[in-house]
Order: C-alpha cells, then structure tokens, then sequence
C-alpha cells in the first residue's frame, strides 16, 4: 500500500529508489540526496515484501518524526520523488513491482532511476570500475553526447534463459527484475550501478551520487554542497570502551 496525499501532483516527475544490495550503496545514495537536498518526507509504503521497521528521523536529530521501511521523500526544485528502502526484502517481488509501476502511471511520473551495486568481484576489467549503467529511456540513450561527458560504460553483461537473454546485475538485489518489468509497460527506466565489496562503501555511494548529480544537475558541483545525514555519526556503533584495554 503506497500513502501519499491526492492533491501532491507528480506528472512529469523522476523517481529514484535503491535497489537492497551488496554494500547498500544505492541507499547510502539516496540517503545523500535527501540529506543534501532537503527533502521532506510526503508518504510511505506498506508491502510484505519487505521486513518491516520503524526508527527516529535519520536527517534530523531534533525531529520528532519516525522513519519506516519504505518512506517517499519531494524535491519540488528538481521535480524529483526519491523512495528509501530500509530493510531487507524477503518476499516475492511480483506484488511490489505491480503496485510501483500502478503508482508511476497513475501518477504520470516521467521516468525512474534505480540505483544499485554489484559483486566486484564480478569485473573483470579494474577500468570498469565507474558507473555503469541499462537504460530503457531514449531520452538518454539517445543522448550520445551527454553519455560521453558522463564516461559512464554500459552494461552488457547476459544470462540466458529460457531461450532469451537478458542483462544481470550479480549482487543487485531486485534492480534487474524492476528494470525488465517496468520496461514491459514501457515506462522509461534507468539502472545506475558501481562495483563494490561490503564495508565503509561511503566512497562508493558518493561516486554514484556525483555521476548522477552530473546528469541532473541537483546541486552544485562543489563538495561542500553535500551533506551527511546525522544518522551516519553512527554507522559503526560506538567506540570500543576503554576497560577493554
């Protein structure tokens, strides 16, 4: 179930969310668009496909707010729709990917971009360790100058199944499935991706979130522009007690 107030209008808008995957890379992302845009929450999503949870606000330590499993978040500015995961997902996809691409038409949003991570132990080729990206949007693949600036390189890593083949993502969590199925509505839909390991992968989400900041232009092109959320003070736990020693 997705609430969100009738009267928010998101025809034209781009929707982003992160795909749960290895090293969490696309949700340590989004995290960094929220924090840094200032975004505000507008709605959330119930479905038993995910584990569900409820927590403090992780933007901002004085709110009284709570944060769930999945909660939407508005940038009006940049006419984008951000929606964080923040559990696992257990169950079967299929009622998920329904009920998203529902919304998406219903709403008349523009397009969507997942953002995700892969086994790096699956490139072969150390100078692929950029972005890499599938895209069913033509507004972008169309665009070959933009994707020359970008220096993104394409996915064209294939499974066959069942006598057709397809482009996977190892490690990806459920973005290849939601990429495949939102394409058969021909809803245009864009998988940024990066290699990476589990660990401190904040280097790695800031990759993502810079490459895509050049595609949209979200913020200035400056570091200091991007903010950390308050809730990454506390990533690894507290420091060791120093009866220990």
């Amino acid at each position: 179930m997705i609430k969100i107030p009738e009267e928010i209008n998101l025809e034209n808008y781009t929707l982003m969310l992160p795909s749960v995957a290895i090293g969490n890379v696309g949700q340590l992302c989004i995290d960094l668009l929220i924090s840094s845009l200032n975004l505000r929450k507008i709605g959330s999503l119930w479905n038993s496909m995910f584990l569900p949870i409820c927590g403090l606000d992780p933007y901002d330590k004085k709110s009284n707010s709570i944060c769930t499993t999945a909660d939407f978040y508005l940038g009006r500015c940049h006419n984008i729709i951000l929606l964080q995961l923040r559990s696992p997902y257990v169950g079967n996809s299929n009622e998920f990917f329904d009920e998203l691409a529902q919304f998406i038409q219903r709403k008349r949003i523009n397009k969507i971009i997942i953002l995700t991570s892969s086994y790096d132990y699956e490139c072969a080729d150390r100078s692929e360790f950029k972005i890499k990206y599938l895209t069913s949007d033509e507004s972008l693949s169309n665009d070959e100058k933009l994707l020359k600036n970008l220096c993104w390189i394409p996915h064209i890593k294939s499974l066959k199944t069942d006598s057709t083949e397809q482009c996977y993502i190892p490690g990806g969590g459920f973005a290849n499935g939601l990429y495949g199925y939102l394409k058969t509505f021909g809803i245009p839909c864009t998988v940024l991706f990066k290699y990476c390991s589990e660990g401190d992968n904040v280097s790695d989400a800031l990759v993502l979130f810079k490459g895509l900041n050049e595609w949209l232009n979200l913020i200035n092109d400056d570091t200091n522009d991007i903010k950390y959320p308050s809730s990454w003070e506390y990533f690894f736990g507290n420091p060791p007690s120093l009866d220990m020693y």
